[in-house]
């Protein structure tokens, strides 16, 4: 009967052990999935900040426009109706060629619209979540 304990021990204690210690053992999910969904997440907010920093630039330089040119106004909507009309009135905001370089969705292109003394001007994050994003003479704000 001792030797039938004995070889009950030696079985049962490591496969007990095994038992406990991988029950505490993360998931796959726990494991992979989850931090690559936090990464995607941290890698969209971050895309998003980058295109508003990039509005708020835009918008530096749309309030800054009357300043400059002898009407005293904004451009209006005839002047910037697309991103390369946009770069060619606002040179000295420095854009670059390709609008996906600023985190802006190139087929959602870019809203203008003015009056003259006010101005809206929309785009869209090139993120996961396709945040748009309006400057006003406001401010910016994000949708």
């Amino acid at each position: 009967m001792s030797r039938f304990k004995f070889y009950l021990m030696f079985i049962l204690a490591p496969l007990t052990f095994f038992l406990v210690f991988t029950a505490c053992e993360k998931t796959i999910d726990e494991e992979v999935i989850q931090p690559i969904e936090m990464m995607v997440g941290q890698k969209s907010a971050a895309a998003v900040q980058v295109a508003v920093s990039n509005v708020n630039n835009v918008r530096a330089a749309l309030m800054r426009y009357p300043a400059v040119t002898p009407s005293n106004e904004y451009p209006g909507d005839m002047d910037i109706f697309d991103y390369n009309s946009l770069r060619e009135t606002l040179a000295q905001a420095s854009l670059p060629a390709d609008m996906a370089e600023l985190m802006w969705d190139p087929a959602y292109g870019i809203i203008y619209r003015s009056d003259g003394y006010t101005f809206t001007f929309q785009i869209r994050a090139l993120s996961g979540d396709r945040e748009t994003i309006t400057a006003t003479v406001n401010g910016v704000s994000k949708n």
